[in-house]
């Protein structure tokens, strides 16, 4: 090669290199600017969470543990009742056969009419009431105006539905049920063979949130009237008023602190005075999706859990999340987390006359 061709093969390879350096100096450039560092780490941030949000459907919806390591020994027996209780198909009613129900006016959103519908289905002769913040007030001041201050004052609607409920089913007897649940059968048979009955969450609820067995849901409850166990859920109320959860002040938590103070005098639960904890099975028979992915994290750290917990993972190993209501089941509860429920129908909300034309109100003569 020539001198004269060796200077411009250099020269030529120094301008491709210098082409390439003031690209990759350009480039530094571009992505050190403020704006183009924020948009790649937004960028990052939502490709994270598209990532996120995939893998938390694919709990949900497939709800499978198995790739886990949870060790499932022979012979396990998951979480579950062994033996149904025995109930009647006929008899006289201890529970009088009334259907309640809560919701802030008579204007009943789209969401819930299906189910509302199975109760009266399911319990053609039974009357149905629906209390509104109107008719709940006017109860409360009528018969219990030791609890209206208590009552006025809550911060949140979901605790006056809470405490209603014990109200209610205090002055009148019937069941409550709450507006997302499904009714399956008919639930003459507990009515005949219990003056009161309440549900337990599903088992793995309680064990894997906070380590205990038993959570009692206020979601359905069936008493007769006048029962002494409503008597202290309702006398209760304003010593937990100041509680800053919902469920530790008229919710669940509550109903459980309350139920296993009752349940200290050993009052067998078919007699008068009696309460009866049904299993989930009967009444919550599936998982609360929104609980899916926390179960999943839960179970990944298996080796770290306590006994009992352990057990709730092997169950959920076998079972899986995504189950469905059994042959036992009077109800299917359907999640739906009113308080909290933020999704907007493309429906308007039914009167509830036109769902329930029979449907009574307290205080509503016409």
């Amino acid at each position: 090669m020539s001198d004269v061709e060796s200077d411009v093969s250099t020269s030529l390879y120094t301008e491709l290199q210098g082409g390439r350096m003031r690209k990759m100096k350009g480039l530094i450039s571009a992505v050190s600017r403020p704006g183009t560092l924020k948009t790649l780490a937004v960028g990052n941030f939502l490709l994270f969470l598209v990532h996120w949000i995939i893998k938390f459907e694919q709990v949900r919806l497939h709800g499978n543990f198995q790739d886990l390591d949870i060790p499932v020994e022979k012979g396990f027996v998951p979480l579950g009742l062994q033996e149904y209780e025995s109930l009647p198909d006929s008899g006289s009613y201890r529970i009088p056969k009334i259907i309640h129900q809560t919701w802030k006016n008579t204007e009943i959103p789209s969401k819930f009419i299906t189910w509302i519908k199975t109760w009266k289905a399911n319990h053609p002769d039974w009357e149905y009431f629906l209390w509104t913040d109107e008719s709940a007030h006017a109860l409360i001041k009528d018969k219990y105006p030791f609890l209206l201050s208590t009552f006025d004052n809550y911060s949140e609607g979901i605790r006056k539905a809470d405490a209603l409920r014990y109200v209610i089913l205090y002055e009148f007897g019937g069941v409550y049920a709450d507006m997302d649940l499904e009714s399956l059968k008919p639930i003459d048979p507990m009515a005949k063979k219990f003056s009161c009955f309440i549900s337990q969450e599903p088992y793995e609820h309680p064990i894997l949130d906070a380590n205990f067995e038993h959570l009692v849901i206020n979601a359905l409850i069936g008493c007769q009237a006048r029962h002494p166990f409503m008597k202290k859920l309702m006398d209760n109320l304003p010593a937990f008023r100041h509680m800053w959860n919902v469920l530790d002040s008229t919710g669940p938590h509550f109903v459980t602190l309350i139920y296993n103070e009752y349940m200290k005098s050993n009052i067998p639960s078919i007699q008068d005075q009696g309460v009866f904890l049904s299993p989930p099975e009967y009444f919550f028979p599936t998982i609360d999706p929104a609980k899916h992915f926390w179960f999943r994290m839960q179970c990944g750290k298996f080796h770290k859990l306590s006994n009992l917990q352990q057990k709730a993972c092997k169950t959920l190993k076998v079972k899986g999340v995504n189950r469905k209501p059994t042959a036992v089941a009077f109800t299917d509860h359907h999640w739906i987390h009113t308080y909290i429920d933020f999704r907007v129908s493309l429906k308007g909300p039914v009167n509830i006359f036109q769902i329930v034309p029979d449907a009574k109100i307290y205080g509503n003569t016409s």
